[in-house]
């Protein structure tokens, strides 16, 4: 069974003026996990990417036909990169180029 961990890097997040000023706000706005329990223990038998104007999805397929979907709202842009753990410290192994919407391609 693959065992996955993802890169957990933050990226300065532009606060309203109102949540600026009090640092428990800065940290929750900052950055936010969601675990998903239904997916622990699967087999991943495939990731797909897919984009087209108006939907963008990220697919965790997994053996049993179930699948965690990512659906991923206007103006983003996907930084991929498949990484080594085990030595507790990330070793790049692979990084694709990035992919950015063609709705706002032109604003970024």
């Amino acid at each position: 069974m693959a065992v996955t961990k993802a890169k957990r890097s933050i990226h300065r997040a532009q606060l309203s003026p109102s949540r600026a000023h009090n640092s428990k706000n800065l940290k929750t706005w900052l950055r936010k996990i969601l675990r998903f329990p239904q997916a622990k223990g699967k087999i991943i038998d495939s990731v797909e990417f897919s984009t087209e104007l108006g939907y963008h999805c990220i697919s965790v397929n997994f053996t049993d036909k179930t699948s965690l979907n990512f659906e991923i709202e206007a103006r983003f842009l996907v930084e991929t990169d498949y990484s080594d753990w085990k030595t507790g410290n990330q070793r790049l192994i692979r990084r694709w180029r990035p992919v950015q919407n063609l709705e706002f391609r032109d604003t970024l």
